[in-house]
């Protein structure tokens, strides 16, 4: 603990923490953790948010890199309250000090999922990114990895993520096809790099992905699987014999990037058997890309609470 720097200005802040520390050097964690609490509660009642902010981030920093994570995850969570209620914008600033608390946690921490969300929460009211801060995206979603029972929450968080979150998507995709024992269900991971890239609104990545993946792909099963190159707008489209789906992904990208609406209900038409399980994703971005607007069938129990609101 001792290469924590407790970089703080106001000097009765650096006498609270220096004592926190020594306290939890000393074994009594949940005295020191209640005091802690309580002096930032101090804080926050007499609106000096900043003092309460400095105060929780070096004494969190302080609890998780001494294998402290409950208690560490809990003045996290307090940290990021104070951010709402003081309404700190997402700024380099407010961020790192986030980042760098999320990347102290273990991976398997209970809490970290809830703390992940409520970052992500804070930073959509506060920030300028619908889904919210890409920053905070990437490092959860790297830190979702390295746990096994959290890969769906790391690919969510890497498909808002920024551009260095791409990769290690790809590759998740990837190894989740080694290790599939049908080379044939390729398909359903390119599907869903271009959907979920898609569905953001980040057809560069969506193009890219499949184009990579694609790549790997060939480059493997070359010698048993059948296909044909067909020219489109100047680049390669592989027609397969065996994957409809794949030769629908592939014209999918090629008839947004026309934005050419005939062709896109043509296209759908054409693959309407094989695309049925993905036609919900289609609609979204039917209406994205191509301002399709679906009239949504109300069932009957829509129907009934809207005449009992």
């Amino acid at each position: 603990m001792s290469e924590i720097e407790i970089n703080v200005t106001n000097p009765k802040l650096r006498k609270t923490l220096e004592r926190f520390k020594q306290r939890i050097l000393e074994n009594e964690i949940y005295e020191a953790h209640q005091t802690l609490r309580t002096i930032a509660n101090r804080n926050v009642r007499t609106k000096s948010y900043n003092d309460a902010i400095d105060l929780l981030y070096h004494a969190a920093q302080i609890l998780l890199k001494s294998s402290q994570p409950a208690t560490g995850s809990d003045l996290t969570s307090y940290l990021i309250e104070i951010y709402n209620d003081a309404s700190i914008k997402v700024s380099i600033e407010s961020k790192s000090k986030l980042i760098q608390l999320i990347s102290l946690f273990n991976s398997k921490e209970p809490t970290l999922k809830q703390v992940g969300i409520e970052a992500i929460n804070w930073s959509i009211k506060f920030g300028d990114y619908k889904f919210g801060e890409p920053d905070l995206h990437h490092i959860l979603g790297l830190k979702f990895l390295e746990n096994n029972e959290l890969v769906y929450e790391a690919e969510r968080n890497l498909i808002l993520g920024t551009n260095e979150s791409f990769k290690p998507y790809v590759d998740l995709l990837w190894d989740w096809y080694l290790e599939d024992s049908n080379s044939n269900n390729i398909s359903l991971y390119i599907q869903r790099i271009v959907l979920n890239y898609l569905s953001v609104e980040n057809f560069k990545n969506a193009k890219e992905g499949l184009s990579i993946l694609l790549q790997k792909f060939i480059n493997k099963e070359n010698s048993s699987i059948n296909y044909e190159i067909i020219k489109q707008s100047n680049e390669d489209v592989f027609i397969f014999q065996d994957l409809k789906l794949l030769n629908f992904l592939q014209l999918l990208l090629f008839t947004i990037q026309s934005k050419d609406l005939q062709n896109y209900n043509r296209l759908i038409a054409h693959y309407n058997e094989d695309i049925q399980p993905i036609n919900d994703n289609l609609q979204l971005i039917g209406e994205i890309y191509f301002g399709i607007k679906v009239q949504k069938q109300q069932s009957i129990f829509d129907m009934m609470g809207s005449l009992l609101k």
